[in-house]
Order: structure tokens, then sequence, then C-alpha cells
């Protein structure tokens, strides 16, 4: 018999074990539906029969399903079929139905005579085509022939030519007892008759965990911030995930409703929706899709204009909406819908064009009158069910059609700006007036994807510039917004246009902003700070916002560069001559980022002028928490951090990520989220450029590791920011490795070690103390008892109180408090330690673990055991709430040795350590607490050190230890308690 068809369409898009693809093979996430696969595969041999029908909208890979299956199934030994549809075969009867079968028609010799009459009308060229249900008999009894299971795999089945999808509906119903199983993939459409008996799965959107995974896998973006931009205009749609990007050339038309561009293999999924449409409703579809304004009216007028018939417009339109490709609605009604309305259309009013996220709907900015407003808010808007689709018809359109779509635009829509953005699209020439216009779109507010716009716009105005340093100045504010969102490469882009030397002082002065936000910035030499503060005095009077930033930005520099006490006097000059006042939250971040002792107590302070919400609570934690004040601090970063992200303003996430673990570290009851925290940061910070921001988040890992009582992992980090500060050439990272190091000394019992590591940290009374210091004091005071160096402490903690004033942060005052305690003399200690202990110490869990334990442990080496159980107990359940094992295994001992088990350690013995019992009836507690240290392998010394005791006491206690137990030895000892 002859097998022809039209032609051989089997290209890319053909499913079958042998091009399975990496979509296929790297299949992510859809759980659900490898179930069903794994299910229909496992009951194939047995049972057969069984139909799994995948549907869902274009993009939400299906087909990426369908080649799971397919491989599977080929491992299994399971014999696979396959066909998809190819626009080539559409209008051939049974083309779809014949690449299906062909690897199995030469075996139709084998059939009944019926079966092979009806298989050679339906593909040897005959006038008829066989009923459905009659074909698909004579398909099964083919497959029959096969040896073993068989496998169907048909993809897209509502797109295949109509007489192969009727017969493989068909098929499906007669399959039941079969060693043939089915799986078909089809598009969701409305009204569609469901294949007979299938198990059905939709495939929705893709949750955020598996979306990442997907655009990393994807391999097309290049950031952090590109990668935001993805996951919202995607919106879990797996081929969108994997297609968009910004790309590496000029914003393209969809930038101005807040989208990524479409690339041809994302169009070509919406290619059949446009085509089946007639050219009134392309042409109605097309504006629709381009238009920056969503009200009906100004899209009718541009199509009106295009098809020269207002009625041929509304024609178009209802064949749109119809097939549900576009929804009109009518614009708030009633009172709370209208006052959104109005909120939305006067923040777009500054230039965000914002796409919506639910319904694709695009809100436009009015330049008008409050009358134009409530005109827009009122009219009836066009909003797109799925928002993929508009690029996408635009990425299947031709450039004339668009460009002759933008000129009806620019003469139809009531927004100026954006009747501009359309003007520009087909400006041939400079033209500053229709510049300003477009530039008027990057003011404002720019949540999510309407960075997009402003660049867009900002890119375009510079293009219209007749003044070629206009254009530079418009290019780098293009670049500054871009740098600010960490989209380095859009900022470099921009950056590589603009010719320096035709600069001035603005221009200038703007570019090194622009430098100071490209990834690798930080490592400059100190220089930078005199070159910062000069071009921020330079442009003040002209431009203070650009003023304050440059000043800020010498201010960091300084601070994680330890500069000297010149460039210390001429940031904080320079700041005195630029600040608005003395309550400027601008001049007290500056000033805390220079010398923290010099910023005043918090008494409201003011926003500069032009500083944003957002930016002003931003200054105010950073300098909160630059002094301590982590309780003002912590509202604060959580406030900024959550407008941030709304503004899409990634690369500055870092610096707020980071002051947030700082703050949890003390206030927060649970570490898991400082350890979390600090992970984002050092992530967000690596992907955006910035190694300093990412040491500094490693550093903090380090220090919570360390408290928590992970060592191993803890030195590393140290060890990782310690290579950064080297590479970057800023010293006081270096602190941070400092901290680490040391609370991993004094957690193992090595407070000697802890303690000159601490020391290090004051080494220079001259140069201003920051929270690392601090921070420092606190466990320099702890490790000093043990240590022998009470008294050089004393002198340290003496120096820091006299640096302090009233006005300090109350942290630092508990700080204070608890080292006075720790380092008081014999007779005022425990009025010292009363003090410290005052009600309010709950605050800082951490701080009033360390003040408990220390009082208790006072209070048991002055043989008051009774008195020291409460503070010991209370310390132990702290250190354990809080994660800090180490610290809560040295209070149990602790408590252990005034004889009185801590909470859950009924015996005090670890489980398996057969000598438990005897253990305590021979032992006095501080015995069992130092054989079992010993045991562990520590010196006299470092027992000493962690009980406070001195070396020869504890050889005292190990010579009574030995006999009792009838060792001789801590390698006999070790293996008696079960720690060799």
């Amino acid at each position: 018999m002859s097998a022809h068809i039209g032609p051989d369409v089997t290209g890319p898009d053909r499913i079958g074990p042998g091009n399975a693809g990496p979509e296929g093979a790297g299949l992510i996430g859809r759980d659900r539906e490898r179930e069903r696969v794994a299910a229909l595969l496992a009951a194939l041999p047995r049972d057969g029969g069984q139909v799994l029908h995948l549907s869902g909208a274009p993009g939400t890979g299906r087909t990426a399903v369908l080649r799971h299956a397919a491989a599977r199934a080929a491992e299994q030994g399971v014999r696979v079929l396959s066909t998809a549809w190819a626009p080539a075969e559409r209008e051939w009867p049974l083309a779809a139905l014949n690449h299906l079968l062909r690897p199995a028609l030469h075996r139709a010799t084998g059939i009944p005579d019926r079966e092979r009459a009806v298989l050679d009308t339906a593909f040897g060229g005959g006038p008829a085509t066989p009923a459905p249900a009659e074909l698909a008999a004579a398909v099964l009894r083919l497959l029959d022939t096969l040896p073993g299971p068989v496998l169907l795999c048909v993809d897209d089945l509502d797109r295949l030519d109509p007489a192969s999808r009727d017969t493989l509906r068909a098929v499906a119903g007669l399959c039941g007892g079969t060693r043939v199983g089915l799986i078909v993939t089809e598009r969701t459409v409305s009204g569609a008759p469901p294949c007979p008996h299938p198990q059905t799965v939709t495939l929705g959107r893709l949750p955020d965990l598996q979306a990442r995974a997907l655009v990393a896998l994807a391999g097309r973006v290049t950031g952090y911030a590109e990668e935001q931009l993805v996951l919202a205009v995607a919106r879990g749609n797996p081929l969108a995930l994997t297609e968009l990007s910004l790309g590496d050339g000029p914003l393209g038309d969809t930038a101005c409703f807040g989208m990524l561009p479409a690339t041809p293999r994302l169009a070509e999924a919406y290619a059949e929706d446009r085509q089946a449409l007639s050219a009134l409703a392309r042409t109605v579809l097309l504006t629709a899709a381009l238009s920056a304004s969503p009200v009906t009216r100004d899209i009718l007028a541009a199509s009106a204009l295009l098809l020269d018939s207002a009625d041929a417009a509304r024609d178009g339109l209802a064949e749109v909406v119809a097939r549900g490709l576009v929804v009109e609605s009518p614009g708030p009604t009633d009172a709370d819908e209208n006052a959104g309305a109005m909120e939305a259309v006067g923040t777009l009013r500054t230039g965000v064009v914002e796409a919506d996220g639910a319904a694709g709907a695009v809100e436009v900015a009015d330049t008008g009158t409050t009358g134009a407003v409530d005109a827009e808010v009122a009219a009836d808007h066009l909003r797109f069910p799925d928002p993929l689709v508009r690029p996408a018809v635009l990425g299947l359109e031709s450039t004339p059609r668009r460009m002759a779509a933008h000129a009806a635009l620019g003469q139809s829509i009531g927004s100026p700006a954006h009747a501009a953005w359309h003007a520009a699209r087909c400006a041939a020439g400079p033209d500053e007036e229709l510049a300003r216009r477009l530039e008027s779109l990057a003011a404002g507010p720019r949540p999510g994807g309407a960075v997009l716009v402003a660049l867009a716009a900002l890119e375009g105005a510079a293009r219209l510039s007749p003044d070629p340093e206009r254009g530079a100045a418009r290019l780098l504010r293009a670049a500054e917004l871009a740098g600010e969102r960490g989209l380095a490469d859009q900022a470099l882009r921009y950056v590589r246009q603009i010719d320096p030397t035709g600069l001035g002082t603005l221009g200038r002065a703007l570019l090194l902003r622009v430098y100071d936000l490209l990834p690798g910035s930080g490592t400059g030499g100190r220089e930078r700070i005199a070159e910062l503060c000069e071009a921020a005095r330079e442009v003040a009077a002209q431009d203070p916002a650009l003023a304050r930033k440059l000043l800020l930005a010498a201010a960091r520099r300084g601070r994680w560069q330890q500069c000297g006490p010149d460039e210390r006097h001429l940031l904080l000059r320079t700041a005195g001559e630029l600040r608005a006042g003395p309550r400027d939250a601008w001049y007290l971040t500056v000033t805390a980022l220079t010398d923290p002792l010099r910023v005043p107590g918090p008494a409201d302070p003011r926003p500069a002028p032009g500083v944003s919400g957002a930016d002003h609570r931003s200054l105010l934690s950073q300098a909160a928490t630059l002094t301590l004040d982590f309780e003002r601090a912590a509202p604060l970063l959580e406030e900024t951090e959550a407008a941030l992200r709304a503004e899409g303003r990634y690369r500055q996430l870092p610096l707020i990520l980071v002051p947030r673990a700082m703050c949890r570290i003390w206030l927060g009851g649970e570490w898991h989220t400082a350890l979390a925290l600090a992970e984002e940061a050092r992530t967000i910070a690596d992907r955006t450029g910035q190694p300093d921001w990412a040491a500094r988040a490693t550093g903090m890992l380090g220090i919570v590791e360390a408290l928590r009582g992970e060592h191993d992992r803890s030195l590393e980090y140290a060890a990782e920011v310690e290579e950064s500060s080297l590479r970057l050439g800023q010293n006081r990272q270096l602190s941070l490795a400092v901290l680490a190091r040391a609370l991993t000394a004094s957690g193992t019992g090595r407070y000697a070690e802890a303690y000159d590591r601490l020391r290090s940290l004051f080494t220079d009374p001259a140069t201003p103390y920051a929270f690392e210091q601090f921070w420092g004091l606190a466990f320099l005071a702890e490790a000093a008892p043990p240590a022998g160096e009470q008294a050089d402490a004393r002198s340290v903690v003496d120096h820091v109180a006299s640096l302090t004033g009233e006005e300090c942060a109350p942290l630092l005052r508990r700080i204070l408090a608890y080292a006075d305690a720790v380092l008081a003399p014999e007779g005022e200690a425990e009025a010292r330690y009363r003090r410290a202990l005052r009600p309010g110490i709950e605050v800082w869990p951490l701080l009033h673990g360390m003040t408990a334990f220390g009082y208790g442990a006072w209070l048991r080496r002055r043989r008051r055991v009774t008195d020291s159980r409460t503070p010991l107990a209370t310390a132990e359940s702290v250190f354990r709430t809080l994660g800090a094992s180490s610290r809560a295994a040295q209070t149990a001992s602790e408590l252990r040795a005034t004889g009185w088990a801590a909470e859950g350690d009924s015996a005090g013995t670890p489980a398996g350590d057969a000598s438990g019992s005897d253990l305590t009836r021979v032992l006095s507690p501080q015995q069992l607490t130092i054989a079992r240290l010993a045991a562990r392998g520590l010196t006299n010394r470092a027992i000493g050190e962690q009980l406070r005791l001195s070396p020869r006491t504890v050889a005292s206690h190990l010579y009574q230890i030995f006999p009792k137990l009838g060792v001789s030895s801590r390698a006999q000892l070790a293996a008696l308690m079960g720690t060799g």
C-alpha cells in the first residue's frame, strides 16, 4: 500500500524519544504532570488504554511535558509514536495521522482485510476519507501488531488537520483494554470537545522558585534586576521565562507599557490567534497592542485613521473582543474605585506607565488638567487578559505597519507625553520640543516594569536632542537610573554612547555618579573621596539632589576604606556646607558613616528637599544602624525594603538587608531570619556587581554561624571576607572577619585567642569607632576574665564610655553596662550585674543571655550555688531559643556544676555514654564537666578559660578524677566517656 501525504514537515517541533531535547530532559517543576505520566507508563503493559490530556495557554510547557513523557517511555522500552501540528500540513487530510503511523504502516499486511482496506483508503490517495470511528478501529488493529506496549504522543491536537483530529479523538475512546496509551496536548479553548475518558491536567503558571530556576537554565538574563523584570513580565509562563530578556540593543516598542520585547519563538506561539482574524481586526489589535493609552476612544480613533473608516475600526474591535484577545470594560464608577483610579492616574501623571499585572491593562499618565484625568478615569478601557499577547503581536508585525500605527496614535492620544512617545518613534531628526515632552515620561516614581518606560523615554529624548551636551545628559540620567536599578549592562550601554570631553560641569559630575554605580566602583582609592566631594560642591546650586548622592558615595567609600583624619574632616566639612539643616536626614547619614559618635540622638530628622519617602526612610535607617540604634532602625529597614522591592530598586537591597541581619542578631528571638537576610543580600550583591556588599553579607553570615556554634562554616566565611578585603582594598571589611574568628574562638573556650583578636579592633584610639567595635566591646569584656586581661579590657571600656554621651543608643548603653559588670572589682560586681539586668534587657536576647550567664557564673564561683541557678537557667533557655548551641552547652555545663541539670538534660550525658550513671555517682558536677572537656581533647588552659578556672586548678581536678575512674591518660578517658 502507498502512504502518500502532502509535504513531509519533520522540523524540531516533532515529538519523539529521539528529540526529547533539553525541555524534556530538564523539565523543571510540573510534579503533578510527572506523576500522571509515570502512572500512565506504569499501567501501560498491564492495563493499557489510558489517555492523558494536557491543556494550557500558549507557552505553558505542554510540549515540554510531552517530550518528557516520550523520553521516559523510551527509557522503559515502550515504543513511542508521535505527531505534531505543522503549518504546511494543515490543509492535507490525515497528514498528522499519517506521520504518527508511518513507522508502523509496513505492518498493515498482517491485519484483517477490512481494516487494511480502511487504511488503504485513508492513506492511498482515495477520493473519500473513512469515518473517524472506522479509521480509529483500523489504527488500533495496526498498532496491535507491534510488539510490546505503544505510547502515542500527539502535540497540539486542536491545530491538526480536522480529519486527523477527529480520528484521534475516536482512538482515545476505543483504546481502553489495549496496549496503547495516548497523551495529547491542546491549547485551552472554550467549547472544544474533550477527548473521551481522559485524565485531564491543565498546565498553569510555574511558582516563583521554579520560575527562577527556568530563567537561570535559559541563560538569557545577565543579572538579578533583569531576572526580576523577566519574572514580573512572564508571570510564570515557561516559554516567556525562557525567551524574554532586555537584550543588548535599544529598548523597543514594548517599553512604552513596561514590557520586554518578544522573541520570534514567543511571538510564534500566538501567531495563529492573529492569523485567524480579519484584516480589519488585525489592524485594531496592532493599534491596541502598541498604544500607550488603554482608553477605547484613543485606540478606535487611531484605528480609524489607519482604516479610513470609524465603522471599520468598531467592527474590527468587536471581532477582537469576540475572540477574547482583549476585554472592554468601563472606567471605575463607585467612590472607592474612582478614588483608587484617581490615585493611580495621579501617580502616573508624573510620567509612569505601568502594566497591570492582573489583566494586562495599561494605565497612562496624563499631563493635562484634572478634568482630563477625570475623563480618562471614566472612559471605557481595553485590557489584555493575557499580557503576553501585546509583545507577541508586535513581534509578528512588520516595521512599516508599526510605524504607521505609531503615527496614528501620535495624532489620537490625548495625553501629550504619551502622544510624544508615539510621535518620537516616527521622528526622523532632532526635535527639542518633542524631546522635552518625551523626557517627562521619565519623571516621578517608577514601580516595577515602569523603569523600562523611563529608560526608553530618556533614550529617545537623547536621540531627538539637537544639543549634544543635553543629549549626553539625558543618556547619563538613563545610565544613572539603570545603575540604581542594578541593570549594569544597560547603564554601560548608555555610557559608551557618550563622549566625556564634551561634558560640562553637571555632566562630569553625573558621569562620576554613574561610574560609582557600575560594578567594581568600590575598589577605587581614597583619592576618589576628594573628587566626589569637589564634584558635590560644584553642582550643589544647580542640582542639590545629585550633590547629596555624590557626597553620600564619598562617605560610604571613606567608611569602608577607613579613611584618615584629613578625609574625614573633608567629608564632615562638605556635609556641613551642603546640609539643609542640623536635622537633615541626609546630613545625619553622612555624619554617621564618617563618625557615628558625632550623630545627635533621634529628634524627628527632616527629609532633604526632593528626597522621596523611601529614600528618607533609607537614610534614617542607615544612620540608626550605624549608631547601633537597632530598635529604631528595625522598622525603618523593613519599610524601606518593601518600598525598594516595589520600586524595583534591587541594587540598593543589600544596603538594607545586611543591616536588617545585624538587627536580627541582637533583637531577634531566633537567628534563622538573620541568616536568610544575609544570604539573600549576598546573592543580590553578587548578581548586581557589588562585591563590597557581598563581602559584608558574607561577614554577617560568618558572625551568625559563629554564634550558632557552626564554627567550621564561620571560619570559611571569615576566610572569604579576608580575601575580599584584600582584593577590594577595604580594610574595614577585615573587622567582620575578626568578629567571626573571635566568636568562634570564644565559642570553643579559647578565650585568650578571642581576646587578642577582639583587642585588635581597638588599637587606634584616634579612629572613630563604628558598630564593629561596639559589638566587639561586649565580647571583649566577656573574654577578658578567663584570658586574664581584665585591666586592659577595663581601659578599652573606659575609653569608649568617655566618647559616648547620654544620647547614645540604648543597646550601646546596655553593652557598656554589661562590660562594666563583667570587669567590675569584686565588691562592686553584684550591684553592677543587677544594674545590667534591670528590666528592658529582654529586648536584646543575646545580650540578656550573656549578662545572665556572667552573673550566674560569678555567683557559682562565690559558692552561692542556689542563687546562681536562676540566672544560669535563664541564660541557657535564651541561648537554646536563639540557636546558640555552643553557648547553650557551656551554660548547661555550669548548671550541672551547681547540681541542677539543664532543661532536657536529665543526666547530663549523651545517649550511648555507658558511663553516665556511674560517673555521676563518683564525680562531682564540676569534676564531671572537666572530665568531659578533657575527653574532648581540650588542654588544661582551654578548659580553664571556658570554666573560669586556672590551669593549675584544672590539673588538680584531673589528678583526682583519673584514679576515681581507673584511667591514667586522656586517651583512656576519652574511650571511657565515648568520645574516643
